[in-house]
């Protein structure tokens, strides 16, 4: 069952915005609307005479500002009687405007006449004089009715293409011209008394006052804009926050696995503020830890290293070594790789220098070099360039004689640990003390970003948050409740309202349905989710595939090793399989395997061998027998024809139930398609002669004959019903009757592709039969080739193939007919 959602619009106040987009979230059953640009300027630019839409969309958004204005909850609450006052004003002096427009436009018109003085219009018995407005059309029919009945007629163009006509004449033609203008369209003219009776002052009386009314409507309709901008000028979400949180996030994450402190719960709830100062001491904290620890780990490891070369090195014989420099000489230490003491005895070789080699274990070469000390430097240089490495440095402080520098390297790592221990210690001490605070930090952090990011859905004026999402009717009860619960709580601030959604959104749907065919919504989900105004397929769906799955794979054992592969797969196996979820794809199987297992004590196999079926007048071997085959075919093409019956039916009843009365009837999937559909299969069953059961309905063999037959003329009813579609609905009668003939071709086609189901039946059965005759054969080989290895065969290819065949068929023979799948589903939005 499709459960359509209605679209939720909240409005609330900037202050409570996080309050209540949190709520939303942590209800989990709102999913989120994506505002754009689009849906603000929609909003910005209602006005009534643009769009009447648009104008309702505002009055609403200022009803609901005038809801929190009236609970005090709103600064400034005298916008909204303020919005009132200025919008009734404008209301009042638009039509004033427009008169002043008019009075205008007949006064310059007058002044072209050549009036100075603005005509008396009266009526004596002697004369009349009348002034109106008119078309250019009917300004030629009074021109010629005043030249036939000396008339006097004087007219000057005005705006609009509109006509000002002055009528002058003797008293005794004013009846018959009163009579006249009854046919014709015009306007009679009344001016104000009150002008002057000069045109020029007139004109610059009305002209003045026109200014003056223009520059209050001005005022007002920009005072007016500022409003609605306040009210309802909202724009789309820019949240320059989200990259800081998600960096400060990063580091707390960065931070916990440093610490290992991942696994600790978070005991409280910090703001950004808390959270962002909070993390920041601990980074310093941590760093400070951190730095005195790698300082002390780098002297320990240099420490470490001389004493590994000065036991080697007493190893090797040397227990003194003279550091430091003398009068006239210097004595270098140092190390080089082995393949570079060559290079190392060439630098120094024509240099006033003594060299003696080391080799440690590692396979570098400890030199000791005494040279003049004016030669140090050039010498030092020359060995760097080969990556000689320094070691006189390293020896300062200790002393020459190697067994005493030993014992001063043991004092100084001895107290170099002591002081690591000290500091590990520290740093554990800090993690235990601040694991729960990260924990806390984290979550926080994690909770505002996800806030953050779905504010960015909505839209913001400078007081008000628009939220809006969608929310499947079957939890707008308790949402209710839970908003109301919110309301109470705010105080103030907050308003809400459910809406129908508009003919050109995108409703997202749910599917609800017993939790036997829940697996089977994955395989709708496969071909298209189901929109909110189409039919869920689900149930159908599930028992139409295991079914046809069933007749193409007809067998007990196999049936029961499909039944423990798909527990293997729902209970043990994780992650996807075939592009699916394991455990759905276990479940479909059970299904499967259970289809399998009854279709296979009916036609009689297990394993691959011939049994005794269950299904009336069948045998062991019954595909040796031309009736088994042909009744077997039978089955397949009667269930493809209910199916197709079946689609055309729910195809109906969809567009019935959508009131589309004309498409329920006189589609090729509508009731024209039925009877068509039905025709066809009748005709032909009169045509060939079949049995669908024998002594109770079978139809004679008559050949053509059958084209005289009432199931013929069915049919033809069923085609004049569509062809009665593109009449009624003016379309291209021509494109109509190609269809017409790409039908008729599609009920053969769709009607035999069903035979398939027999066809794979029959595979199945000759490999049964294939095993039975190795068996009689040779007693190895059929155990081997044919028990074994045809099974295992049956249970991977033939399984797979018959499962893509039932989708297939289910797809593209069932589902075309009613079902689009152009939806989305329902994913409400939840705070993890």
């Amino acid at each position: 069952m499709i459960i359509p959602a209605r679209k939720l619009v909240i409005v609330t106040l900037r202050d409570h915005e996080r309050r209540v987009i949190r709520r939303l979230g942590e209800l989990g059953v709102v999913q989120l609307r994506r505002l754009g640009e689009e849906d603000a300027r929609r909003i910005r630019e209602a006005e009534a005479d643009k769009l009447r839409e648009l104008e309702e969309l505002s009055g609403r958004l200022i009803q609901l500002w005038q809801e929190l204005s009236r609970l005090g909850a709103v600064k400034g609450g005298e916008d909204y009687r303020r919005y009132i006052e200025l919008r009734n004003r404008l209301e009042k002096i638009y039509p004033r405007r427009d008169e002043l427009r008019k009075l205008k436009s007949i006064l310059e018109g007058l002044r072209s006449l050549g009036e100075e003085e603005i005509p008396v219009f009266h009526r004596s018995d002697t004369l009349f004089s009348k002034l109106l407005i008119t078309s250019r059309s009917e300004l030629s029919k009074l021109a010629d009715y005043a030249s036939k009945n000396d008339i006097a007629i004087f007219s000057a163009e005005l705006s609009g293409g509109e006509y000002l006509v002055h009528l002058i004449g003797l008293g005794d033609k004013l009846e018959k011209l009163q009579a006249m203008l009854e046919s014709v369209y015009h306007e009679e003219v009344v001016l104000p008394t009150s002008l002057p009776r000069n045109c020029r002052e007139a004109l610059a009386a009305v002209e003045a006052e026109l200014d003056r009314l223009e520059d209050e409507i001005r005022s007002a309709e920009a005072e007016l804009r500022k409003l609605k901008e306040r009210i309802t000028g909202f724009v789309r979400e820019d949240s320059p926050s989200i990259p800081i949180l998600t960096k400060l996030r990063q580091d707390a994450l960065r931070l916990q696995k440093e610490l290992l402190a991942g696994g600790a719960e978070a005991h409280e709830e910090l703001s950004i503020e808390e959270a962002s100062k909070l993390l920041e001491n601990l980074l310093k904290g941590y760093r400070r830890i951190r730095e005195r620890l790698a300082s002390v780990q780098e002297k320990r490891r240099d420490l470490e290293e001389v004493k590994k070369i000065l036991e080697e090195l007493l190893s090797k014989g040397v227990e003194k070594i003279e550091v430091g420099g003398y009068e006239n000489l210097s004595v270098i230490l140092g190390l080089v790789k082995g393949e570079d003491l060559e290079k190392a005895r060439q630098a120094i070789s024509e240099k006033p220098a003594v060299l003696k080699e080391v080799e440690l274990s590692d396979g570098r070469i400890f030199l000791l070099i005494a040279c003049l000390k004016e030669y140090s430097d050039d010498i030092l240089t020359s060995l760097k360039s080969i990556g000689f490495e320094e070691f006189t440095k390293r020896l300062e402080g200790l002393d020459e004689d190697l067994h005493v520098a030993l014992e001063k390297v043991d004092e100084r790592l001895k107290a170099l640990r002591e002081n690591e221990k000290r500091v590990l210690a520290e740093l554990e001490k800090f993690r235990r003390e601040n694991a729960a605070k990260l924990a806390s930090i984290a979550r926080s952090l994690e909770l505002n970003l996800r806030i953050e990011e779905a504010l960015m859905d909505t839209l913001r004026s400078e007081e008000l948050r628009m939220i809006q999402g969608w929310v499947s009717e079957d939890k707008i009860p308790s949402l209710t409740g839970e908003l109301n619960e919110l309301r109470e709580r705010i105080g103030k601030g907050f308003a809400y309202r459910f809406e129908k959604p508009r003919s050109d959104e995108e409703v997202p749907t749910a599917l609800k349905n017993p939790k036997i065919f829940k697996v089977f919504e994955s395989l709708v989900a496969q071909y298209g989710w189901p929109g909110y105004r189409e039919v869920d397929p689900t149930i159908i769906s599930g028992i139409l595939w295991t079914l046809m799955f069933g007749l193409m794979f007809p067998d007990l054992g196999q049936g029961i090793a499909i039944i423990g592969l798909g527990i293997f797969f729902s209970r043990v196996l994780k992650g996807r399989l075939l592009g699916m979820n394991a455990k759905k794809i276990g479940r479909l199987m059970i299904w499967l395997g259970v289809s399998a297992s009854f279709f296979g004590l009916l036609f009689g196999e297990f394993f691959l061998t011939e049994v005794q079926p269950l299904a009336p007048g069948l045998r062991p071997g019954w595909l040796e027998d031309p009736s088994g085959t042909i009744w077997l075919l039978k089955i397949a093409i009667f269930f493809g024809i209910a199916q197709i019956i079946l689609a055309m039916s729910i195809s109906a009843w969809s567009e019935l139930r959508h009131g589309e009365v004309r498409e329920a009837i006189f589609s090729h999937h509508g009731v024209a398609g039925i009877i068509a559909f039905i025709g066809f299969i009748l005709t032909a069953f009169h045509f060939l002669g079949i049995a669908v059961i024998p002594g109770a309905l079978e139809f004679p063999e008559l050949g053509m004959k059958a084209l005289q037959t009432w199931p013929f003329y069915l049919m033809l009813a069923g085609f004049a019903l569509m062809i009665l579609r593109p009449i009624i609905s003016k379309e291209s009668f021509a494109m109509n009757m190609g269809n017409l003939l790409e039908i008729a071709i599609a009920f053969l086609a769709n009607t035999f592709s069903y035979a398939r189901i027999a066809g794979f039946a029959i595979v199945h059965a000759a490999l049964a039969m294939v095993v039975h005759r190795m068996l009689h054969a040779n007693l190895i080989m059929g155990i081997g080739m044919g028990l074994i290895f045809l099974n295992l065969f049956a249970l991977s290819i033939e399984l797979l193939v018959c499962m893509i065949q039932a989708l297939r068929l289910l797809y593209y023979e069932f589902y075309s007919k009613f079902y689009r799948g152009m939806g989305r589903p329902y994913t409400p939005w939840r705070l993890r």
